[in-house]
């Protein structure tokens, strides 16, 4: 393994080793491993790259060895993402590949297995059970009742799983690219972003539930998630606080804002932050530049905030800090 700080998440070292036995032992400490088995480590190599967030945990693991862990039951739902090589997630008798092929989905509250070729890399999502069930019931208006495990495997190749894919390395990129902490309301749209596209990408008894359109709320329940959106733009806005202002599901919401205003509430919110951003860009602040303006109005990479903010009002927030001077 060469050019490690190409890899995702290098920002956020958990276990870099060139000893075997000290991944045996950080395994069992760190990892949730009863039992870590080591095969072919000549030349051995192991590198683990991890960040916990509010709601979920996302690593990046690669080992130049074969390794199987075995691993307790944790409280969340595991998907495991091939980058390089081939893996095998064990639950039971259920042995799901890990591979370009698909990805593997390991339910909560289990014992199981994971087995590695050397050489496999691979990108791990931690999702924890009680927010993905919170967020289940915001989007599909009802309370998930009894047994509702997700498949063990997601076609790589599906658009949903494609779509997640994306945001998945996106967020990891934006944890990487990030010289300073980025901004907590950041984090929790962007958490909350995939925990959307895991439930719509994954199989379970209520994903047709989730591409079913509800009843569509009366018009003025528009405008006034629009207010609550203005009074609370420097916030974090995640579904559950847009579904609990509006008192309907969240596909029903976002139906209305489609057929309402042509946009999605999360749209309405970052063209809010845009308009902010331009208010206090033109205040000729002397103190005030693009990046603080960035910050302030929660967009994490100065970059994309310059494209969305030209594409919005025709010109690089640059020059808007010029005219607010003269």
């Amino acid at each position: 393994m060469t050019n490690t700080h190409s890899k995702p998440l290098h920002r956020y070292r958990a276990i870099w080793t060139s000893d075997s036995e000290e991944l045996r032992r950080l395994g069992l400490q760190w990892l949730g491993a009863s039992r870590i088995d080591l095969r072919n480590i000549g030349n051995f190599e192991a590198r683990l790259n991890a960040i916990e967030l509010e709601t979920m945990g996302l690593a990046f693991g690669a080992t130049s060895c074969d390794i199987t862990a075995d691993q307790y039951p944790m409280d969340v739902v595991r998907l495991q993402i091939a980058l390089k090589g081939r893996g095998l997630s064990c639950v039971g008798r259920q042995i799901t590949d890990i591979d370009d092929r698909q990805f593997a989905v390991t339910p909560a509250g289990v014992p199981w297995q994971m087995v590695c070729q050397g050489g496999h890399e691979r990108l791990t999502m931690r999702l924890q059970q009680a927010a993905l069930s919170q967020k289940l019931a915001s989007l599909i208006g009802v309370q998930p009742k009894g047994d509702y495990r997700f498949d063990h495997t997601i076609p790589a190749d599906d658009p949903q799983a494609r779509s997640l894919f994306q945001l998945v390395n996106f967020l990891a990129q934006q944890l990487d690219d990030q010289a300073a902490t980025m901004p907590r309301a950041v984090y929790r749209e962007l958490e909350d972003a995939v925990q959307v596209a895991f439930l719509s990408a994954s199989r379970h008894k209520y994903r047709e539930l989730l591409e079913t359109p509800g009843l569509m709320p009366e018009f003025s329940l528009v405008k006034r998630l629009e207010d609550f959106i203005e009074a609370s733009w420097r916030e974090a806005i995640t579904i559950e606080r847009l579904v609990a202002e509006a008192g309907v599901s969240a596909r029903s919401l976002f139906r209305a804002f489609a057929r309402v205003r042509g946009y999605s509430p999360i749209a309405f919110a970052k063209s809010v932050r845009l308009r902010r951003a331009r208010e206090m860009l033109l205040s000729g602040d002397p103190a005030m530049t693009v990046a603080t303006a960035a910050a302030a109005c929660n967009f994490a990479n100065p970059g994309h905030f310059a494209r969305y903010y030209r594409e919005r009002f025709g010109e690089l927030p640059s020059v808007t800090v010029l005219r607010g001077v003269r």
